[in-house]
C-alpha cells in the first residue's frame, strides 16, 4: 500500500509542474515590425510593464500599474493600410480595448487569459496539449502500476 502511495504521489508531482508556470502569453510588440513570429513568453509584471510602455507611444491614457494578475491581448493597428499587430501580456486592470488612441491609428482589440489565447500560429500544440497528453500516459502507467502490484 505504501509504495502505491508514494508510486501515486511522485507520478501525481511530475505532472502537476507542467501547469504552474502562470499565464502564458504570445508577444510580439515592434512598432516598426509586424508581428510574423511572436514567442510565447510567461507573464510577470517586467512582462507586462514592457507591453504597457510600447502602448503608451500609441494611447495616451495608459496608467502605470503594478499588479501581479495578467491578461493576453491582441491588437492590430492601422494607419493608411499600415497594419501592425501588437501581442503581449498586460496587467488585467488596464483596459487594454478601451484606450484613447493618440494618434492617427485605429485598433481592433480582443483580450482573453488562458495560455497562448492571444494568437495559435499554425502547427504549434499549448502547453495544455502536453499536459493532457503527459496526463493520459501517467493514468495509464498508474493503472498498469495497480494491476501489477494487486
Amino acid at each position: 500500500m505504501g509504495k502505491k502511495l508514494v508510486f501515486t504521489l511522485v507520478l501525481a508531482s511530475f505532472v502537476g509542474s507542467f501547469a504552474v508556470d502562470g499565464l502564458r502569453c504570445y508577444t510580439c510588440n515592434s512598432p516598426t515590425i509586424s508581428c510574423n513570429a511572436p514567442y510565447s513568453q510567461v507573464c510577470n509584471s517586467a512582462v507586462a510593464n514592457q507591453t504597457s510602455n510600447w502602448l503608451r507611444t500609441i494611447h495616451s491614457d495608459v496608467p502605470d500599474v503594478n499588479s501581479n494578475n495578467f491578461t493576453c491581448m491582441e491588437q492590430f493597428y492601422n494607419a493608411s493600410n499600415n497594419v501592425r499587430e501588437i501581442l503581449g501580456c498586460v496587467h488585467s486592470v488596464i483596459p487594454v480595448c478601451n484606450l484613447t488612441v493618440s494618434t492617427q491609428w485605429t485598433q481592433n482589440c480582443r483580450t482573453c487569459n488562458w495560455d497562448n489565447c492571444n494568437r495559435n500560429p499554425a502547427g504549434t500544440h499549448s502547453r495544455s496539449t502536453y499536459t493532457i497528453m503527459a496526463s493520459t500516459m501517467a493514468l495509464l502507467l498508474v493503472k498498469l502500476s495497480i494491476k501489477d502490484i494487486i
